[in-house]
């Protein structure tokens, strides 16, 4: 009977317990009553992230096009990112392979190899790969067990080209998958393709890039003197959705043209203003690849009607005689990555200093959302609030970088660099620059020449030496826009 009532006395004395602490909360400390309440956010975001229609995006079962094909020199590897990871891109005899650029040996770099008989050789100890990944020679070993072995393999990614551009999937021997997984263009049926800008990596976000391509009002403003006029052309511009396709992207129309955002990186231009009368037969495609934290890489293409009557029609604007220059056949492949840098870094201060103004208001809280960072009232902005909200819904907030991938922290960084953003890796470039500079001497030459040489009677002389010194000082800007061209928007007026 005693240890029964012990044992009822001991079960009301944990009710008794298990009640108060149900029914009474331990207070709080002085610490978190002291606590300011957290300030309010916008809600046009999150309750679209509430949506029923939110769903989940992979970044890493897309197509990114990483090159420009007839850029790239088949008798050596490439380095190329791809949303943080090292990858390396050579030729076999079949076409072009894309590797983790770790050689599974010491785990050297092969893009540092060489390429030989259609095979990737590592520059460490000489092993090499075939097309598919497998070791086809191990110097260093006479036993077959350790070429076969599966740890002597590659990391191997599948890779298509399409519109002069190599394509990756970044998914590691996804062959099967990714076949089924539609390669994103620009060109319709029947258009002409061209890539006129080359390769290059910009130093700024790639969310701060894909708001540049999809905001074509900032043309008249940052684009002084070559697309528009910041005094006469900025007005209350107005765009709409005219196709939401949520986690597919979104088509914009409004009094530029026409607007599309393709994840996870290609935005479509196809303008019709009195600046660019196409009418949609122009589109620009601009993929702004995620190549590291920090770092994008802009592969444009241009794609227009090839037909008679767009040839014969009379140009009346610069955008048209710009588009003729560039999609004609006679025009240097080269020429047309140089000049592009012209326009390209009239853009790149703003978005080097734009990324990193909201790396820090994200770092300082980095629950902020895009709403508490920018004011977007007006319609001009639609392209740029779409692409925020799909970021936030559907693109998980934020580009998922590989683990492996680190932002640079250099302060020093050159904005307007082209020698080593552009041309050490462009074969046509590098050619180009070559001649060029051989030019400028043989002009330089001509005109110490035609001063020395030429009677002091001969009434041509110095006409000759100043024409030649004209044609050198021209060279060699030319020759400088391979090197580097600097941009400040206060010095254009």
């Amino acid at each position: 009977k005693s240890c029964a009532t012990m044992w009822v006395l001991l079960w009301l004395c944990l009710w008794r317990e298990a009640s108060g602490i149900a029914t009474h909360p331990r207070p709080r400390s002085m610490t978190q009553q002291a606590q300011a309440p957290p300030r309010p956010r916008s809600k046009t975001l999150e309750q679209q992230a509430q949506s029923s229609h939110q769903s989940h995006f992979n970044w890493y079962a897309q197509w990114y096009p990483v090159h420009v094909v007839e850029t790239m020199d088949e008798t050596r590897p490439h380095r190329v990112e791809l949303l943080g990871m090292g990858l390396v891109a050579w030729h076999d005899d079949t076409g072009w392979r894309v590797f983790e650029d770790s050689c599974p040996h010491r785990r050297g770099p092969l893009s540092e190899g060489r390429v030989e008989g259609g095979e990737l050789m590592c520059s460490y100890h000489s092993w090499k790969f075939d097309g598919s990944g497998r070791c086809s020679a191990m110097p260093s070993s006479t036993k077959e067990k350790h070429r076969l072995s599966c740890r002597a393999r590659c990391s191997a990614y599948p890779t298509t080209v399409r519109d002069g551009l190599l394509f990756v999937y970044p998914t590691r021997g996804a062959f099967l998958e990714a076949s089924f997984v539609e390669v994103p263009t620009v060109a319709k049926k029947g258009q002409k393709v061209k890539v006129p800008a080359g390769v290059r990596d910009f130093p700024c976000g790639f969310d701060a890039m894909v708001e540049n391509t999809l905001d074509p009002a900032h043309f008249a403003s940052a684009h002084h003197n070559t697309l528009g006029n910041r005094y006469r052309d900025p007005k209350p511009y107005k765009f709409a959705f005219k196709d939401n396709k949520r986690e597919k992207g979104f088509r914009l129309e409004g009094d530029f043209g026409e607007l599309e955002f393709v994840p996870p990186c290609l935005t479509v231009y196809r303008p019709h203003n009195h600046q660019m009368p196409f009418n949609g037969s122009l589109a620009i495609g601009t993929y702004c690849v995620p190549t590291a934290p920090g770092v994008v890489r802009p592969l444009a293409v241009v794609a227009h009607d090839d037909d008679t009557h767009a040839k014969k029609k009379r140009k009346t604007t610069l955008a048209e005689y710009a588009l003729a220059l560039f999609m004609s056949e006679l025009t240097p492949v080269w020429l047309g990555h140089v000049l592009s840098s012209i326009v390209l870094h009239q853009d790149a201060g703003l978005l080097y200093y734009q990324s990193r103004n909201l790396r820090a208001a994200q770092a300082r809280d980095e629950d902020l959302l895009y709403n508490d960072l920018a004011f977007t009232p007006t319609s001009a902005d639609l392209g740029v609030v779409a692409f925020r909200r799909w970021l936030h819904v559907y693109g998980g907030k934020r580009v998922p970088w590989a683990p492996e991938a680190q932002e640079s922290q250099r302060e020093a960084v050159d904005i307007y660099d082209m020698w080593n953003a552009h041309t050490t890796s462009c074969k046509y470039c590098l050619v180009a620059h070559r001649n060029v500079e051989l030019a400028a001497n043989g002009a330089i030459a001509a005109a110490i020449a035609a001063l020395l040489v030429v009677p002091d009677d001969e009434p041509r002389r110095i006409p000759l030496a100043l024409a030649a010194f004209a044609a050198a000082s021209a060279l060699n800007f030319l020759k400088g826009l391979f090197h580097r061209y600097e941009f400040h928007h206060h010095d254009n007026h």
